[in-house]
């Protein structure tokens, strides 16, 4: 069992705490519960089909031809570094004397 301080300095301790922070109510409720989900107005929540049918409709079209263009770009890129590397090991086979 732990012991209990009996000295002026752990009630000090304690004084400054209580000083230092304001004593809260941790009991409290609220006095009305929104049981209809927190809306003010019977308003319906969008679809996830109508959200994705705006988005596509009017933010996608403006990020697809930039994203289609890096992906040209990289795939015309990755196309060039594969025929490249092909054709230096054909050289090098070729030079070994397997072709």
């Amino acid at each position: 069992m732990k012991p209990t301080p009996n000295s002026n300095e752990a009630a000090c301790r304690r004084a400054s705490f209580a000083r230092r922070f304001p004593i809260i109510d941790c009991n409290y409720h609220a006095s009305y519960i929104d049981h209809s989900g927190g809306r003010c107005a019977n308003v319906p929540a969008p679809s996830f089909r109508n959200i994705s049918r705006d988005y596509f409709r009017n933010e996608a079209r403006y990020a697809f031809v930039s994203e289609a263009t890096f992906f040209v770009l990289m795939t015309t890129t990755a196309a060039i570094i594969i025929a490249t590397s092909a054709v230096a090991a054909i050289d090098f086979l070729r030079a070994l004397g397997y072709l």
